[in-house]
Protein backbone atom coordinates (compact mmCIF):
# COMPACT_ATOMS: atom_id res chain seq x y z
CA UNK A 1 0.00 0.00 0.00
CA UNK A 2 1.51 3.31 -1.33
CA UNK A 3 0.93 6.85 0.38
CA UNK A 4 -1.09 8.05 -2.47
CA UNK A 5 -3.49 5.12 -2.32
CA UNK A 6 -4.00 5.59 1.39
CA UNK A 7 -6.17 8.78 2.75
CA UNK A 8 -5.89 9.51 6.41
CA UNK A 9 -8.59 10.34 8.56
CA UNK A 10 -8.39 13.72 10.39
CA UNK A 11 -10.74 15.24 12.63
CA UNK A 12 -12.42 18.60 10.95
CA UNK A 13 -15.66 20.50 11.81
CA UNK A 14 -18.18 18.96 9.57
CA UNK A 15 -20.05 22.28 9.11
CA UNK A 16 -16.47 24.03 7.59
CA UNK A 17 -16.44 20.93 4.60
CA UNK A 18 -20.24 21.71 4.03
CA UNK A 19 -19.64 25.36 3.93
CA UNK A 20 -16.83 24.99 1.24
CA UNK A 21 -19.02 22.90 -0.80
CA UNK A 22 -21.40 25.36 -0.31
CA UNK A 23 -19.48 28.19 -1.61
CA UNK A 24 -18.02 26.42 -4.60
CA UNK A 25 -21.49 25.34 -6.00
CA UNK A 26 -23.23 28.50 -4.98
CA UNK A 27 -23.32 30.50 -8.43
CA UNK A 28 -24.39 26.79 -9.82
CA UNK A 29 -27.73 27.27 -7.37
CA UNK A 30 -28.14 31.12 -8.30
CA UNK A 31 -28.40 30.20 -11.61
CA UNK A 32 -31.75 28.23 -11.10
CA UNK A 33 -33.21 30.76 -8.43
CA UNK A 34 -31.63 28.43 -5.92
CA UNK A 35 -30.62 29.26 -2.14
CA UNK A 36 -28.39 26.51 -0.12
CA UNK A 37 -28.34 26.50 3.39
CA UNK A 38 -25.84 25.72 6.07
CA UNK A 39 -27.88 23.94 9.14
CA UNK A 40 -25.12 21.98 10.20
CA UNK A 41 -23.93 22.68 13.41
CA UNK A 42 -20.75 24.13 13.92
CA UNK A 43 -20.10 21.71 17.27
CA UNK A 44 -20.00 18.77 15.08
CA UNK A 45 -16.88 17.08 14.30
CA UNK A 46 -16.20 13.80 12.36
CA UNK A 47 -12.67 12.11 12.73
CA UNK A 48 -12.80 10.54 9.02
CA UNK A 49 -11.40 10.79 5.79
CA UNK A 50 -12.49 14.40 5.14
CA UNK A 51 -11.59 13.91 1.25
CA UNK A 52 -14.37 11.80 0.99
CA UNK A 53 -16.76 13.21 2.79
CA UNK A 54 -16.21 16.46 0.86
CA UNK A 55 -16.36 14.84 -2.40
CA UNK A 56 -19.42 12.77 -1.42
CA UNK A 57 -20.89 15.90 -0.31
CA UNK A 58 -20.13 17.69 -3.50
CA UNK A 59 -21.27 14.94 -5.34
CA UNK A 60 -24.86 15.29 -3.61
CA UNK A 61 -25.23 19.32 -4.15
CA UNK A 62 -24.40 18.64 -7.65
CA UNK A 63 -27.22 16.27 -8.16
CA UNK A 64 -29.73 18.31 -6.70
CA UNK A 65 -28.09 21.52 -7.86
CA UNK A 66 -28.36 20.38 -11.20
CA UNK A 67 -32.24 19.01 -10.88
CA UNK A 68 -33.91 21.71 -9.24
CA UNK A 69 -34.88 25.17 -9.92
CA UNK A 70 -36.50 28.10 -7.64
CA UNK A 71 -35.40 25.85 -4.43
CA UNK A 72 -34.55 26.59 -1.09
CA UNK A 73 -31.83 23.20 -0.53
CA UNK A 74 -30.81 22.90 3.34
CA UNK A 75 -28.40 21.27 4.30
CA UNK A 76 -28.00 19.63 7.87
CA UNK A 77 -26.69 16.87 9.84
CA UNK A 78 -26.88 15.28 13.02
CA UNK A 79 -24.88 11.91 15.05
CA UNK A 80 -26.57 9.08 15.62
CA UNK A 81 -26.12 6.84 18.87
CA UNK A 82 -22.33 8.56 18.77
CA UNK A 83 -21.52 6.08 16.01
CA UNK A 84 -22.94 7.21 12.92
CA UNK A 85 -22.93 10.66 11.22
CA UNK A 86 -26.09 11.51 8.89
CA UNK A 87 -26.02 14.30 6.34
CA UNK A 88 -29.26 15.12 4.57
CA UNK A 89 -29.66 17.71 1.77
CA UNK A 90 -33.13 18.73 1.43
CA UNK A 91 -35.11 20.73 -1.26
CA UNK A 92 -38.78 21.94 -2.17
CA UNK A 93 -38.56 22.18 -5.43
CA UNK A 94 -37.44 19.00 -7.06
CA UNK A 95 -39.01 18.49 -10.67
CA UNK A 96 -37.01 14.80 -11.36
CA UNK A 97 -36.60 12.98 -8.44
CA UNK A 98 -35.14 9.72 -10.97
CA UNK A 99 -32.68 11.91 -12.55
CA UNK A 100 -31.41 12.77 -9.36
CA UNK A 101 -31.24 8.67 -8.32
CA UNK A 102 -29.39 8.27 -11.53
CA UNK A 103 -26.78 11.44 -10.73
CA UNK A 104 -26.02 9.70 -7.54
CA UNK A 105 -24.73 6.53 -8.81
CA UNK A 106 -20.87 7.49 -8.98
CA UNK A 107 -21.36 8.97 -5.53
CA UNK A 108 -22.45 5.68 -4.23
CA UNK A 109 -19.18 3.27 -4.46
CA UNK A 110 -16.80 6.46 -3.12
CA UNK A 111 -19.59 6.92 0.30
CA UNK A 112 -18.83 2.66 0.53
CA UNK A 113 -15.06 3.89 0.82
CA UNK A 114 -15.74 5.43 4.21
CA UNK A 115 -18.53 2.83 5.38
CA UNK A 116 -20.98 4.90 3.74
CA UNK A 117 -24.47 4.69 2.35
CA UNK A 118 -26.55 6.73 0.75
CA UNK A 119 -30.66 6.83 0.85
CA UNK A 120 -33.01 9.30 -1.43
CA UNK A 121 -36.74 9.92 -0.36
CA UNK A 122 -39.61 12.17 -2.13
CA UNK A 123 -42.35 13.34 -0.69
CA UNK A 124 -45.79 14.71 -2.71
CA UNK A 125 -43.89 14.67 -5.60
CA UNK A 126 -41.86 18.12 -4.78
CA UNK A 127 -39.55 18.01 -1.64
CA UNK A 128 -36.62 15.65 -2.00
CA UNK A 129 -34.19 14.55 0.44
CA UNK A 130 -30.61 12.56 0.13
CA UNK A 131 -29.79 11.39 3.58
CA UNK A 132 -25.79 10.45 3.82
CA UNK A 133 -24.42 8.28 6.85
CA UNK A 134 -21.25 7.69 7.90
CA UNK A 135 -19.44 6.46 10.81
CA UNK A 136 -18.23 8.85 12.76
CA UNK A 137 -14.44 7.53 13.32
CA UNK A 138 -13.05 4.72 10.93
CA UNK A 139 -9.63 3.05 10.51
CA UNK A 140 -7.75 4.79 7.67
CA UNK A 141 -9.03 3.83 3.92
CA UNK A 142 -7.24 2.20 1.15
CA UNK A 143 -8.36 3.71 -1.76
CA UNK A 144 -7.32 0.93 -4.46
CA UNK A 145 -8.82 -1.93 -2.52
CA UNK A 146 -11.95 -3.45 -4.25
CA UNK A 147 -10.87 -1.96 -7.41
Amino acid sequence: MTPENTLENTSGSLYQLVDSNIKSYLAAAMRNSNSLVNNVSDKLRINTNQMVVNSVIGGLLNAVITHVKESHIYISAKELYGKMIEINIKDDNCYNTYAVALSLQDVVPLAEKIGGRLDITNQRQKITTISFRFPVEQESVNMTEGK
